[in-house]
């Protein structure tokens, strides 16, 4: 532990140093301190699989020590199936006393180790299940049949019987209506209910009045997803058999419901950790995966309750059928969708949250997807969350143009979490992070540097701390890489450069400290509007705001209970802050919108109704404008919801005049109203850039490649924080300019630690522009709080080094690879290759760590510049590139651990004249070495892990990953001069 702690140290250290440039030499304050080193709350966290309960105290305690020694300081316990192949890989019985036992023991060393506990609520999965969960307490639905007749006269028939899932099925009641021939119009006074014309086995008996009649039946049942069998491999012989993950999904309409799968598992896991002396910290519930559901046993009182009205007389329309006209019955169709999103909040998410916090637990979920989304209102079901998240997956990365896939519909529900978080006033957004399950190469495949683009894209979209997906407990016995989940990174102490983890999980905490600071920083919030699903897209580029312009995404709740105005903003109790509130009525923003959650979601893309205004919402409109609001769109012209519709019609028209005033056509105007103003016909960017408010971050061309860079921007008291990206695997030189000014800009790398003021910039009409080089997929924090006079100039041209070529360091090395994984033990290169271009195949499908040595002297002009003494002057070894981690000593010195472009060094204060011994640890994947032990007898592999696995391999004709130090090696010079 004290070799490896030495050796962070003297990584950051030599960091701070690369390129020549010291600090800026003010006494570190505790928000420099806790970007260098930062708390455990700003630490990533992980999802911890007990996968098929296959695991010992031994692995137990392995993991959480290794945990908090790398820098990991949470574990989120999620007992799980996910396909074993044909491996027998059962553990120990799901809730049995070995289990306990083991939980007990996870407990204590939890809390010896000082690691945050959560456990998701779940018997084998990460949705609510258990096989303790009943047909009565399960996922329901509405099922409906119909019988035509004529009359009058009396019928004797059989009602068919709906569709009937897992033989379970109860009647909610038949219903009698006339339908005329030329509309088939019914009116809700019209339905007459004959429940009790109906006799055992659906035999109905009923004198019909003259006419032509429907016998409409409605009943439940269940919504048949096939949880139980979701997560197992087809082939697999524990698909049947691992046992705690038999059972059905509980019915997220139902209060009663999760308590008694709370009281079930939630109970006993809180008394187990007290009697073991530690505590869960929380409780989870993982993404909705789980399908629509319709139906509960008090559906009626809810809807009733939610609602305002009778829900029985307009069961017709879930037939089909159109009560009154089209538009009632869409009317009718919204609320009941509006109703179970209410339901699933409150009863579900709500409920989950009171339930936890009666125990003294948070409440953490995933509650906005990303799959089979049901109606739901996803920002009201994560502002009833202490801990929102949503999920990332890297999917799309191999052969993805530009190294990376930029697809931000795979990054989901993102922009969506950290909405949620800003509007309900919650510090932390957090996401499941870097999921993988492609078809090519999915296992062990992807090294740190692949992962840094896509957190910080998630940086990007507000996303401020890391649940890694995943991590299993696997005994050590199994061996390397061990059995794992069937998607995921595998952050376990089995990796390859787990050894050398702590320097990403350090640039992940650094970026996720910075980003808890203070508050986002959006200009504009745009109101989602009243029907259903109530979903925030990703981040894009909405055309109607345009670049450099930031945003979030408000509903309902949030307008009509935490929106007010203040020197004209719109501003929310937690200190939230806009310019403008867009109504999703507002057209052109409103198909953007519309269009990118569909997209994302999957979904069949409606039209929103653009004309239509719950009273409640435009009374809310009204008064802000009133006190000082900029509310963009056009008026309303009807009501949202069906109850009393006439009346509120009327209502949201006489608002709406009031408001917006005598339209007479104006398609393009505003109207002051109050103290505030309404615009209609314009874009949030003109009506920002008429008032005089510049966008808040710029570079240039930007136009022309305006997903170049990316930007987030956080502001803290009198500290701006603005963190910045380069989204291309290029080394990219750009003038960036920021809305910010009076304030010297200083340059925080979360990589090294490094943090320095700039010295070349300039501040002009409110703005600061400084010149920033960033590496490939490079970041920095941009960081302004120290006060300097208006329109100050820095007193460079330059805030980076040039760098000169001196010489490449040419010639043979020393190989040393681990026998015990099939490489030989020391071997000579003659220059620098690829692994996978070896002959020898114990290094073509080497998997590990080699051992790189080559001793060299300086050159003579070398020399000679050192000997000047110029103290701006620094020598840099650069490795070129590196396939995948390395670490560095020179002469018997630990210079730091390299994942990342750029892949240099500063040797400046070890370097020798002569006879210098250069050694580099080179890191790659396990993949090769797996890809290649298909190809042996399985006496003679030296991996153990799931057959399957290699099977996708081999069969996919899986490329080796490259490997080892590629190089060239060159010494650099650097000098600001």
């Amino acid at each position: 532990m004290i070799g490896e702690y030495k050796l962070r140290i003297i990584f950051f250290v030599g960091l701070i140093l690369l390129c020549g440039i010291s600090s800026s030499g003010q006494n570190l304050n505790s928000f420099s301190k806790s970007f260098i080193s930062p708390p455990a709350n700003a630490k990533p966290r992980v999802y911890w699989f007990w996968l098929f309960n296959r695991l010992n105290k031994q692995s137990i305690t392995r993991d959480l020590e290794e945990f908090k020694a790398k820098g990991i300081s949470g574990v989120n316990i999620i007992c799980t199936g996910g396909y074993g192949g044909t491996e027998a890989m059962l553990g120990v019985k799901y809730q049995g006393r070995n289990w306990w036992e083991l939980f007990r023991h996870a407990v204590k060393e939890a809390k010896r180790n000082n690691i945050e506990l959560g456990f998701n609520l779940s018997a084998g999965g990460w949705t609510m299940e258990g096989p303790w969960v009943s047909q009565d307490n399960a996922m329901k639905k509405v099922v409906q049949t119909e019988l035509k007749v004529s009359g009058p006269k009396k019928v004797t028939n059989k009602i068919p019987t709906p569709v009937i899932v897992d033989n379970y099925y109860h009647d909610i009641c038949v219903q009698a209506f006339r339908i005329q021939s030329s509309t088939k119009q019914i009116e809700p006074n019209t339905v007459i209910d004959v429940t009790d014309k109906m006799k055992a086995g659906g035999q109905f008996e009923w004198d019909v009045p003259e006419g032509e009649w429907v016998i409409l039946r409605t009943g439940y049942t269940l919504t048949g997803h096939p949880w139980s069998k979701w997560w197992a491999y087809p082939t697999a012989p524990q698909a049947d058999t691992f046992e705690g993950g038999e059972g059905y999904e509980i019915d997220y309409l139902s209060k009663a419901s999760l308590e008694d799968h709370f009281n079930h598992l939630g109970k006993p896991l809180i008394e187990a950790a007290r009697k073991a002396g530690g505590k869960i910290n929380y409780f989870w519930s993982d993404s909705w995966e789980c399908g629509k559901l319709t139906w509960t046993q008090d559906f009626p009182n809810q809807f009733n309750k939610f609602r305002g009205y009778d829900l029985m007389p307009w069961l017709p329309v879930l037939a089909g059928y159109t009560v009154v006209d089209s538009t009632i019955s869409t009317r009718f169709l919204d609320d009941f969708n509006r109703t179970i999103q209410d339901c699933i909040a409150a009863n579900y998410y709500g409920h989950f949250a009171e339930l936890c916090h009666k125990y003294g637990i948070k409440a953490g979920n995933e509650g906005g997807g990303p799959n089979d989304i049901p109606p739901q209102d996803a920002l009201k079901n994560l502002g009833r969350s202490d801990i929102p998240a949503g999920e990332f997956w890297v999917n799309g990365h191999y052969n993805a143009p530009g190294g990376y896939n930029q697809d931000r519909k795979l990054r989901l529900n993102l922009k969506q979490t950290s909405t949620a978080a800003h509007i309900y006033g919650k510090q932390e957004a957090m996401a499941e992070s870097f999921t993988q399950q492609e078809a090519d190469r999915t296992h062990w495949s992807l090294g740190p540097s692949d992962l840094k683009p896509y957190a910080n894209d998630a940086f990007c979209e507000g996303i401020n701390r890391i649940m890694l997906h995943q991590a299993t407990s696997q005994p050590p016995a199994d061996g390397k890489p061990g059995y794992e989940f069937c998607a995921g990174q595998h952050f376990t102490p089995n990796i390859t450069w787990w050894q050398q983890s702590p320097a990403f999980f350090t640039y992940l905490s650094r970026c996720q400290y910075m980003l808890q600071q203070g508050k986002f920083v959006g200009d504009v919030c745009f109101y989602l509007g009243e029907r259903t699903p109530t979903l925030a897209p990703p981040k894009y580029l909405v055309a109607s705001l345009g670049s450099g312009y930031d945003c979030d995404y408000t509903n309902a709740e949030v307008l009509l209970t935490r929106m007010s105005v203040k020197n004209g903003h719109i501003v929310l109790p937690d200190g939230m802050s806009y310019r403008i509130l867009v109504l999703q009525n507002c057209t052109s923003p409103s198909a953007e919108i519309s269009k990118q959650v569909g997209d994302y979601q999957q979904l069949p893309v409606s039209p929103i109704p653009s004309k239509a205004m719950s009273v409640e919402v435009i009374q809310k409109i009204r008064e802000l404008v009133l006190n000082g609001a900029t509310v963009l769109g056009p008026p309303p012209e009807m009501s949202a919801e069906l109850k009393n519709y006439t009346t509120n019609d009327h209502i949201v028209r006489q608002i709406a005049a009031e408001i917006w005033g005598d339209l007479d056509g104006q398609i393009r105007t505003e109207r002051h109203f109050g103290k505030g103003r309404v615009i209609w016909g314009k874009t949030p960017r003109e009506i920002l850039l008429a008032d005089g408010v510049k966008p808040d971050f710029t570079y240039t061309d930007q136009a022309a490649q305006p997903d170049k860079f990316d930007y987030i921007h956080r502001t803290n008291g009198e500290t701006e924080i603005y963190f910045v990206i380069n989204r291309t695997n290029q080394k990219q030189t750009s003038e960036f300019t920021f809305r910010v000014s009076g304030k010297q800009p200083e340059i925080w790398n979360a990589v090294s630690g490094e943090m320095r003021d700039a010295k070349a910039f300039s501040q002009e009409g409110g703005s600061t522009t400084l010149p920033l080089e960033l590496d490939p997929f490079g970041s920095y924090f941009i960081i302004f709080r120290k006060p300097v006079p208006v329109n100050t100039a820095g007193q460079s041209k330059l805030n980076f080094p040039k760098f000169k070529l001196l010489n490449e360091l040419s010639g043979s090395w020393k190989v040393a690879f681990d026998p015990v994984w099939g490489g030989p033990e020391e071997v000579e290169f003659p220059k620098l290759v690829n692994w996978t271009d070896r002959s020898e195949e114990g290094i073509k499908y080497y998997s590990g760590k080699a051992v790189y040595r080559k001793s060299f002297d300086l050159s003579r002009e070398t020399n000679e510049i050192l000997k000047a003494g110029n103290k701006s002057s620094r020598l840099l070894l650069d490795l070129g590139n590196v396939k995948n981690v390395a670490a560095v000593r020179l002469n018997g010195r630990n210079l730091g651990i390299l994942w990342c472009a750029p892949w240099k060094v500063d040797i400046t204060d070890y370097v020798k004249q002569s006879s210098n011994r250069l050694e580099v640890d080179v890191i790659n994947l396990w993949a090769n070495r797996v890809i290649g032990d298909l190809r042996l007898p399985k006496e003679k592999r030296f991996t153990k892990t799931h057959e399957r696995f290699r099977f996708d391999m081999i069969q996919q004709n899986t490329p080796l990953l490259d490997a080892g130090l590629l190089g060239p090696v060159n010494f650099l010079i650097s000098s600001l001069d």
